[in-house]
């Protein structure tokens, strides 16, 4: 019976053939970098500028609060800065940096060609700032006295911005 019952069942439908997965279309390798700019001429803006910075939160710890949360070390600016930034140039004029409609600084003289470059290249992903100057606190551990110092200092007010871009990376053909 084995024999006659593959003669008399339903001819089997071969399976359809499935197509070989599409390869997606190569990409170029890329890494994300970035770089940091302290901006020029920042002390022409500031009176906008203080209307657009936040009190840092972390300012107001005491020395307890800032050992607790592991920002021993660090300095704690009594400002910060938040939100997007524009970079804007035109032909030899400098590269200023805008938040919203208030410019903020400009790129110093020796990066402008270099954030020009990375502004033609289209291949910036974000740009943000941030208060690297003016009062801030700083809790220091002395571990030959075993003791933790606080100091209440002041910088001269800057801010810095970090550009995030994305490099290709080149592969070697061979031949």
């Amino acid at each position: 019976m084995g024999i006659l019952k593959n003669l008399f069942s339903k001819k089997q439908e071969e399976p359809t053939p499935t197509p070989p997965p599409q390869e997606e279309p190569k990409r170029p390798k890329g890494i994300i970098k970035t770089q940091r700019h302290k901006l020029d001429n920042v002390e022409a803006h500031m009176k906008d500028i203080m209307e657009l910075v936040e009190e840092n939160e972390d300012y107001k710890l005491s020395k307890k609060e800032i050992i607790e949360s592991g920002l021993e070390d660090e300095k704690i600016y009594e400002y910060e800065l938040c939100g997007k930034i524009e970079l804007l140039f035109g032909g030899v004029e400098p590269i200023q940096a805008f938040m919203g409609d208030v410019c903020i600084g400009e790129i110093k003289k020796g990066s402008r060609a270099k954030v020009k470059k990375l502004i033609e290249s289209g291949t910036i992903q974000k740009i943000e700032a941030e208060v690297s100057g003016g009062n801030y606190k700083i809790v220091r551990y002395d571990s030959g006295r075993d003791k933790y110092f606080y100091d209440s200092l002041e910088d001269a007010f800057c801010i810095t911005i970090e550009i995030t871009y994305r490099e290709e990376i080149k592969e070697d053909v061979k031949k």
